[in-house]
């Protein structure tokens, strides 16, 4: 096992699953790797591209992380991404809390992407057995968006991978993602025209795990987590979620994973993000989406501020995850073009 390989490989049955996915449909999801080579997240995607005797994958490259940074993302993803039974999920917790066990609770359970009540209980039972140190720490709630420093990516293009056979290569090397260059400003209202569409499809929201009182007046969903909830750091009940994430750097990629859980979990839901495809984020979101829909312009985000549309960086998609992307396809088609990913 690698230093950033956190969790046992995959049973058989399951590898063999995800081997014969890549054989048919190729590698969906980047894997990631830092600056020096060495994965973070993919081990068994690569494992199974090299039984199957490919050399041509897509690679995500996250630079300037720390060691223990590395760890962390690593653990984030998993969390978020597998299936993992309740021992599995604490064995992760247990592992960092005792590389960091001077962190609050709700600092961990932030980072980790999972319930401060749950890092409570692990720490509890630790240090009973004498598994993770006892320190004095801050048990307070820490609010989003987390101070750090904006990490450093490039997407490599699995045609790099040609450049060995003489054949024309493509590198995408950039010192931030496109979306890094958004405000941060989080306070972005959906227009009514893509909630009225979204509540149609879904039959209405029972959570929104990224908004506030003031959003949740257009949006009406009957639970809502706002930035002093701290949403990631929250239970998210099964049920009909709309989602308008923060579009910052460190905040959209988590809220992203987390809302893939949720589906994963047996939620339905509409999420409105930037169509940044390049990222490892989006691709997870493409890999539980049922429909997606790339609108014909801009989404015109309301400012709430001054009252107004505001203008957006990029363009947006919108992605359904449920049982109904027919009626997802009725509503959003005249809004832009809606395609259906083949499962």
């Amino acid at each position: 096992m690698t230093a950033y390989q956190v969790l046992p490989d995959l049973s058989a049955e399951d590898f063999a699953a995800l081997r014969a996915d890549i054989a048919a449909r190729g590698v969906l999801v980047p894997v990631e790797y830092d600056e020096d080579g060495n994965i973070l997240d993919g081990h068994h995607r690569v494992r199974a591209c090299e039984e199957l005797g490919l050399t041509d994958w897509p690679r995500f490259i996250r630079k300037g992380l720390s060691e223990a940074d590395k760890r962390i993302h690593a653990r984030q993803l998993n969390l978020a991404r597998r299936h993992l039974n309740r021992d599995q999920k604490r064995d992760l917790i247990a592992a960092q809390l005792r590389e960091t066990p001077e962190k609050s609770n709700r600092q961990v359970a932030e980072g980790l992407g999972v319930d401060h009540k749950t890092v409570q209980a692990v720490r509890a039972e630790g240090e009973r057995l004498g598994e993770i140190p006892q320190v004095e720490v801050r048990q307070g709630k820490i609010a989003y968006p987390a101070v750090r420093k904006p990490i450093r990516t490039s997407f490599v293009d699995t045609l790099e991978a040609r450049v060995a056979e003489g054949k024309a290569a493509l590198r995408i090397d950039i010192t931030k993602p496109h979306v890094a260059h958004n405000t941060g400003k989080v306070e972005w209202y959906t227009p009514g025209h893509i909630l009225d569409a979204a509540r149609e499809v879904l039959g209405g929201f029972d959570l929104d795990p990224a908004s506030s009182m003031a959003a949740n007046e257009a949006v009406r969903a009957a639970r809502i987590f706002t930035a002093e909830d701290d949403g990631l750091a929250q239970d998210w009940p099964v049920g009909r979620i709309w989602m308008n994430p923060p579009y910052a750097s460190g905040l959209v990629d988590r809220f992203a994973l987390r809302f893939c859980q949720a589906i994963r979990d047996g939620s339905s839901g509409v999420v409105l993000v930037n169509n940044a495809t390049e990222t490892g984020w989006f691709q997870e979101l493409l890999g539980v989406a049922d429909a997606v829909c790339f609108p014909k312009g801009r989404v015109r985000f309301v400012d709430p501020e001054k009252g107004e549309a505001g203008a957006p960086l990029q363009g947006q998609a919108i992605i359904y995850c449920g049982p109904r992307p027919g009626d997802f396809r009725a509503a959003f088609c005249e809004r832009g073009t809606v395609l259906c990913p083949l499962r």
